[in-house]
């Protein structure tokens, strides 16, 4: 492989399996199994959590919208005040906040010491409160740091090395990500691809089977479901990979500005005069809980939103201003420094985006007939190859959250245009951005 530095994905080491290391690895199988089922059932609760605080959000946006004109303040109060608490918990826990993912990436190349156990209460109540308040964020954030602090304890306590003490603590990060969206292999490709960017043999064992255990004890909390419900789709013609190239391009270049308005957006609230973060959160947060009593399928983490969009619910104008809505409310959400994480909301983006361009191209040539549900799904995957960087966990996500192969060679397609487009910009990837930020500033 070349090791140029310009390569984000710089080296591949899978050294040999001998019998001197078999033993340690038997331990670090064993621990992974462990951490799978404690991360599974973590993050399983946090998802029942997470569905409740949601559902009574529901119950008082229903509520207020009955008499919008004397009861809406209520939810913007609950909103507001549940914002700036989950704000407060990151002043007495300050790693607990952002999305957890830069920091997991910066512990596995010894930026940065282990997670103190103290993340997991802060992560869990911030995010749970944040996140079911309204404000959209994702909730893989939190599930990633909890599933790296479980992992890096368990090899504490194991009194493994410190190499795979950091393997634990990738590998079951990364079943975090596949509790969040049910999608075991997406999460153990996440370690490879993007948080420890090699693949080493007990990496991949650790990775596989921590997520898989974590994803399967999951289920008996949520079921087994996909994600989103989609209907039938299918590459219809060979011709149809032309547009889908188009869409990868267009969403490798607004993946290269949504990372700066991510960044621009964190510098601004930095930036307010003589605000309070708990008080900026919960004027945020009272907005938010605004827009929901008129419009409550527009705010939260996004699932509603997809599963609109992938039925085809909206008009063209409708998706071209719940886009716009979208792409400032996701940084604007992550400025504010609670614990959430960036992926869903960008799957909302990825997905407006897709089906904006099919209906576009549809009004303009009625005879290319896309499907704006087939686009929204290649949007979702190709928007995260993106902004993240990482193309075959985007693929592989979207993959396993709708259940369908149908897509996967415009998937490819678009995702690899997209990260040729992102490159050629010059764009950083998100999470190199932030982990760049540790040292300096607020998560």
């Amino acid at each position: 492989m070349q090791n140029d530095q310009d390569d984000p994905y710089p080296r591949i080491d899978i050294p040999p399996i001998d019998d001197a290391n078999m033993g340690s690895l038997r331990m670090l199988t064993l621990l992974a199994i462990v951490g799978g089922i404690l991360t599974g059932i973590l993050g399983g609760v946090f998802r029942l959590a997470l569905q409740g605080a949601q559902s009574f959000r529901a119950d008082v946006l229903e509520w207020a919208a009955e008499a919008p004109a004397l009861r809406w303040i209520v939810p913007v109060v609950l909103a507001g005040a549940a914002v700036a608490f989950a704000r407060l918990i990151i002043r007495w826990v300050p790693e607990a906040g952002g999305s957890g993912v830069q920091r997991v990436e910066a512990n596995m190349r010894s930026e940065i010491g282990f997670a103190k156990m103290r993340v997991i209460p802060a992560k869990f109540v911030s995010g749970v409160l944040a996140i079911g308040a309204g404000l959209a964020l994702g909730r893989e954030g939190p599930t990633v740091q909890m599933g790296a602090v479980i992992g890096s304890y368990a090899g504490k306590y194991a009194k493994v090395s410190e190499h795979d003490r950091r393997t634990l603590s990738a590998s079951l990060a990364g079943a975090g990500l596949g509790v969040a969206f049910g999608a075991p292999l997406g999460g153990a490709i996440f370690v490879l691809e993007e948080v420890a960017r090699a693949v080493r043999t007990r990496l991949v064992l650790t990775a596989l089977i921590g997520s898989a255990v974590a994803v399967a004890v999951m289920q008996l909390f949520i079921g087994r479901k996909p994600i989103f419900d989609v209907p039938d789709v299918s590459l219809e013609a060979l011709w149809m990979i032309i547009p889908y190239a188009i869409l990868g391009l267009t969403l490798g270049a607004m993946g290269v500005y949504y990372n700066k308005l991510v960044i621009w957006m964190m510098d601004a609230m930095a930036k307010l005069p003589r605000l309070p973060p708990e008080l900026k959160a919960g004027i945020v947060g009272g907005l938010v809980g605004l827009v929901g009593v008129f419009a409550p399928e527009l705010v939260g983490g996004g699932e509603i939103l997809n599963e609109a969009v992938l039925v085809g619910t909206y008009a063209v104008w409708a998706i071209l201003g719940i886009l716009i809505f979208r792409l400032l409310l996701g940084p604007l959400s992550y400025s504010l420094g609670t614990a959430g994480g960036l992926f869903a909301p960008l799957l909302v983006v990825g997905a407006l985006t897709g089906a904006l361009i099919a209906e576009t191209v549809n009004a303009l040539v009625p005879a290319a007939d896309l499907s704006p549900v087939a686009f929204a799904i290649v949007g979702m995957s190709t928007f995260f190859a993106a902004v993240v960087r990482a193309p075959i966990t985007g693929v592989i996500l979207i993959i396993e959250m709708t259940a369908t192969t149908a897509l996967a060679i415009p998937m490819i397609l678009a995702a690899a245009m997209a990260v040729l487009v992102a490159t050629a910009m010059k764009g950083e990837p998100i999470y190199d951005t932030l982990r760049g930020r540790l040292q300096t500033k607020a998560p």
